[in-house]
């Protein structure tokens, strides 16, 4: 069963792993703001289902953030790190993006919340206008994030020359 765990951190702190996390965290977000838009638009729906989705993906997008942000430290427990140079700059790159992520879904999460507070005492109007607009606005800054770390995944990550490779 600890081989198991092993191989799954392994598998997700790779830098496919990390793609691929990453790309299904994009289309939720996309699907948030479409969905979000279809209920603004056509009137479909309620303020409860924008604020539901919205709270899912802040919440996907802090446990996606705590992972990349914690993936040397994952890698260390699982004893894949094996030389005390990094052999590329992923790790660096996962950091910032981590700490991204956690911050911009934990603000989603406390925005959602605190908005509940009055709209529960007025109903409409602006409050529900400024949920909804802030939560098009911080989300979107998250599919913004999650595409530009895709692009990092796939393009940035460079090799460090001092780093003796594995026999």
């Amino acid at each position: 069963m600890i081989q198991l765990l092993k191989i799954i951190a392994a598998v997700s702190v790779s830098r496919t792993g990390l793609f691929v996390i990453n790309l299904i965290l994009l289309v939720l977000t996309v699907f948030l703001l479409y969905d979000t838009i279809v209920i603004v638009r056509g009137r479909m729906g309620t303020i409860s289902q924008i604020d539901d989705l919205t709270d899912n993906i802040a919440t996907i997008m802090v446990a996606f953030g705590v992972l990349i942000e914690e993936r040397h430290e994952v890698l260390k427990l699982i004893g894949s790190t094996s030389h005390a140079v990094p052999e590329d700059n992923l790790s660096d790159i996962s950091l910032r993006y981590g700490v991204y992520f956690i911050i911009v879904g934990l603000f989603i999460e406390v925005f959602v919340e605190s908005m509940k507070i009055p709209i529960r005492f007025f109903e409409g109007g602006l409050l529900e206008e400024t949920l909804i607009a802030g939560s098009i606005l911080l989300s979107g800054s998250g599919l913004v994030a999650s595409a530009l770390f895709a692009r990092d995944l796939l393009f940035r990550i460079i090799r460090n020359p001092s780093a003796t490779p594995e026999p």
